[in-house]
């Protein structure tokens, strides 16, 4: 396929590897490959980068360099916050509250303490992404909360969900608990700051902003007391086991350098590329549902084309080096995994956004990267999809988004259960 000129479109997958990025690790893997648990001179150099590493991205969460702990990504980050937290508590085991949106290394970790250790859990709904805080109000003040956790940016529609709100009203209504934020698709994009969201956790990931995977880290405010989940030589002050990847780090902190260093111009671009995207899916493809709303990340971009099944929209548009995703892109690794350990959840999670079912096996999610997307991608993507209509069997098509009547349904909350 190399004859093929390429669009990547599926950044809120994984983005590229930044050139200055791959230089930082080469660099570092070079000049500072030492253990940095080892107290001679080869130790103490990788030490040093590894440290500052370490304030260069509590500099651009606005938090002390000694409450971020690297982990191996967001994934994990997320399984320690929430398991972290509650283990901690375990001996008053009050609730769990999170959205029936999040990502799956939130919603299975949250599933796990409730089946493992009978911890009792809270969703708060979120229909059409707009985060019902009549709800959450009630659950703060009907018993005792344990921990928050709570996504800002939404992974598969761009959502974005009211994150200090939600701090505040922790605050005035449940002090006690602790407000957990996955951040994974807001840092080095929108400039989260965590404290300024009364959060006491945070997770950010290297490679959603062209860094590398392999390397995320956590932000735990000081003084917050955490279990770790994995045993070893005590590293990462104890909670996070494991010899750390320094060159991994040197280049997470590299990212996160030209991310702000180019953050006002990225966001420009991208919030052009977004409108730009939702004005041709309107002409090109009348009946097309942008699921996005205006006020959704300008990185994500979530549309439903009725009559296109998106299992083969995602494979036609490959052929033509054009590369979206279908959702989340997590959820396609299930195929070999043991039996009991892994379920298929709903598309999307757009039902429990109030999409139908139907709806959901018709959209694709277009995300971009400022540092990679340009005009001429969109344009071969609008190229692809004038003739992808022609491979498919088109249905009627669905009623318009104002027209959904279909909204979280028992089934849905029992699933998330």
């Amino acid at each position: 396929m190399g004859h093929i000129t390429e669009s990547y479109l599926d950044n809120a997958a994984t983005t590229p590897t930044r050139s200055e990025v791959i230089e930082r690790m080469n660099e570092v893997m070079r000049d500072a490959w030492g253990n940095p648990s080892s107290v001679h001179a080869v130790g103490m150099r990788a030490k040093e980068v590894l440290e500052e590493s370490r304030a260069t991205i509590a500099g651009a969460l606005g938090v002390e360099p000694g409450e971020v702990y690297f982990t191996s990504g967001a994934t994990e980050s997320n399984n320690l916050a929430v398991r972290g937290v509650c283990s901690a508590r375990r001996d008053n085991p009050a609730k769990i509250i999170t959205s029936t949106l999040e990502h799956a290394s939130v919603t299975r970790s949250v599933r796990g303490m409730r089946r493992e250790k009978d911890w009792p859990v809270t969703y708060i709904d979120a229909i059409d992404g707009k985060l019902d805080l009549g709800q959450l109000r009630d659950a703060l003040t009907e018993s005792p909360t344990s921990l928050i956790t709570i996504m800002n940016v939404q992974n598969e529609v761009g959502y974005i969900f009211p994150s200090a709100e939600i701090g505040r009203m922790r605050d005035e209504l449940a002090p006690d608990a602790l407000y957990h934020v996955d951040a994974t698709q807001a840092f080095g994009k929108l400039s989260p700051k965590p404290r300024e969201w009364h959060a006491e956790l945070a997770s950010v990931a290297s490679h959603k902003i062209g860094g590398s995977r392999g390397i995320g880290a956590l932000y735990v405010r000081d003084g917050v007391k955490m279990h770790a989940n994995a045993f070893g030589g005590g590293q990462e002050r104890g909670l996070r086991s494991g010899t750390e990847p320094v060159f991994l780090a040197a280049g997470f902190a590299r990212a996160v350098e030209l991310a702000q260093a180019e953050h006002e111009e990225t966001l420009a671009h991208v919030c052009a590329l977004s409108a730009q995207i939702r004005a041709e899916l309107a002409s090109l493809v009348p009946d097309a549902i942008v699921n996005s709303p205006e006020d959704a990340s300008p990185f994500i971009v979530s549309v439903s084309v009725p009559g296109l099944r998106n299992a083969k929209s995602v494979a036609y548009l490959s052929d033509r080096g054009v590369y979206v995703s279908r959702a989340s892109a997590c959820e396609s690794n299930h195929e070999h995994v043991a039996a009991g350990t892994w379920r298929k959840k709903h598309p999307l999670s757009l039902q429990a956004a109030g999409i139908p079912l139907s709806q959901g096996n018709t959209t694709l999610r277009v995300s971009f990267s400022g540092a990679t997307t340009s005009i001429a991608s969109l344009r071969r993507l609008r190229n692809a999809m004038r003739s992808l209509g022609s491979v498919n069997n088109r249905r009627p098509p669905l009623r318009s988004a104002k027209g959904r009547l279909l909204y979280l349904t028992e089934g849905v909350r029992d699933f998330l259960l």
